[in-house]
Parts: C-alpha cells; sequence; structure tokens
C-alpha cells in the first residue's frame, strides 16, 4: 500500500546492516505491518520528548513534525480501527481519520474499509458532538463505555459497545466488525488500561529532540495503570529523521522483564 508523496521525509534505518546514507520512506518502513493471525492485536502509537513528555501546552502536535506525520498516516491508513479516549478526541480535535481520497482508495484495493473504524473510549460520553470526527457523516464510529447512555445527536454513524473492560470490548470489535488490528492513539490513562489488562501487543514510539521539562500538562505515555510485571518487548523498527527517533517495539512472546 502506497500512501506518501515523492517529496515525503525519508528515514535512515538504524537497524540494516551498513545503512550508511541508505534511506527509506514511512510506506517502506510500515510494509507488511499486518496482523499474519486471526486474533485481534493493539498498536500503541504515541509520541515523546526525550524526557519522556507527551505533550506541549496540552497538545502533542508542537513535539512533531513532517516525519512524525508521515509515519502516523502510514499507521492509519494500514489499521482496521483506530483507538481514542474521549479527553484526547476532546483536546486533539479529531477530524476524519483519513482524508486523503488517493489512501482511502489504495485502503479499498486491500480489502479494508475506506475509513477504520474510529473507537472511542469513554465512561461518561461528555463529547461534543461538533467534533469534527463525530460532524462527519461518512465516519463509523463504536464507543467502548460503561454508561447506559447515549452521545448527543451527531452526524456520525455510532454504534456503542457496553462494557466495563478494554478486553471484552475488543472481542467485541472483533466478533462484530471483524477488527483485527487497532491502532491506539491514547491519551496516557488509555494507554495505562490497556496495559493493566495485558492488552498492549506493540508500541511505536517517536522521539522528539526536545527537553520539555515538569511541565502541568507534560504527562507520560502511561498514567493510572500498569501490568502486573513490566512487559519485555522486542526492538523491531528504528529510524531516524532530522534528530528524530521513531521506534517499533514488540510484545516480547512469553518473556518477562528482568527483574
Amino acid at each position: 500500500m502506497r500512501c506518501v508523496e515523492p517529496a515525503a521525509p525519508r528515514f535512515r534505518n538504524l537497524l540494516a546492516a551498513g545503512a550508511g546514507d541508505e534511506t527509506v520512506s514511512a510506506d517502506d518502513a510500515l510494509a507488511g505491518w499486518r496482523p499474519a493471525g486471526e486474533d485481534i492485536r493493539v498498536a500503541l502509537n504515541m509520541i515523546a520528548s526525550v524526557d519522556g513528555r507527551i505533550a506541549i501546552g496540552g497538545r502533542s502536535a508542537p513535539l512533531g513534525g513532517p516525519a512524525d506525520r508521515a509515519l502516523f498516516h502510514g499507521l492509519r491508513a494500514r489499521a482496521d480501527a483506530v483507538m481514542a479516549g474521549a479527553g484526547t478526541l476532546r483536546v486533539e480535535r479529531y477530524g476524519p481519520l483519513i482524508r486523503d481520497e488517493r489512501t482511502r482508495s489504495m485502503r479499498r484495493q486491500q480489502g479494508l474499509s475506506a475509513q477504520p473504524l474510529a473507537v472511542i473510549v469513554s465512561r461518561h460520553l461528555e463529547l461534543d458532538p461538533s467534533i469534527p470526527l463525530l460532524a462527519d457523516p461518512d465516519t463509523r464510529a463504536v464507543v467502548l463505555t460503561p454508561s447506559a447512555g447515549d452521545l448527543p445527536p451527531c452526524a456520525a454513524q455510532v454504534d456503542y459497545v457496553r462494557t466495563a473492560t478494554l478486553a471484552a470490548g475488543l472481542e467485541q470489535l472483533r466478533a462484530r466488525w471483524g477488527v483485527r488490528l487497532v491502532l491506539c492513539e491514547g491519551g496516557p490513562a488509555l494507554n495505562g488500561a490497556l496495559a493493566a489488562e495485558d492488552l498492549v501487543d506493540e508500541l511505536f514510539l517517536a522521539v522528539s529532540p526536545l527537553l520539555v521539562g515538569d511541565t502541568r500538562d507534560g504527562r507520560a505515555v502511561l498514567t493510572g495503570g500498569a501490568p502486573a510485571a513490566p512487559l519485555a518487548l522486542t526492538l523491531a523498527m528504528l529510524l531516524e529523521h532530522a534528530d528524530e527517533l521513531y521506534a517499533r517495539y514488540v510484545r516480547r512472546s512469553g518473556a518477562a522483564a528482568p527483574a
């Protein structure tokens, strides 16, 4: 699947033998990123400063640049569903997940829906229907919530999974919508909740060459929850562009982190 413009950023592949001056595009780096089996997989995608902060002024955008956006959109282009917490949806003012018609067309050619399923995790359903994602009639959204209520009326097509656990919600996504690959974009409380239920299979982590410091809204990649024991990961990808690092970590099957 090709979805990156010719002038898009090029990355040095730091794991390739003799990487040197040889570069790859975001599409090259993400080629084959689709699960082979039938089980559902969850991949977190986050950006952080070198001191581990995920926001400046409450938002993640100031940490990234064109290279981060190329990989961000490349991941969305390959996912069955994009998951985010209600707080992230509000702060980042999410719009339609894929806006580029060529990418939507390429998804159709790959047997995917034109847009990934938007999965919103919300405890209290306090979401403004004017958020661009919910105001888009082409958006298909599923809300995972323990609440018996509904969102205010909005243009998007909205279904509900009433569940107290994320594991049960993922099972319903697989059974009812055929979802196999979930891209979770946070925020940190949702990431922590997934980790606490042992549901994280991969982590894409962009490291921005900025020192942010202990700001009020800096936050970390995971907050409010943790796996029962530290999760051991294997480094599967490491790219560099303009002093920025882009890593993919994959869960190490059957292994716990060293004590």
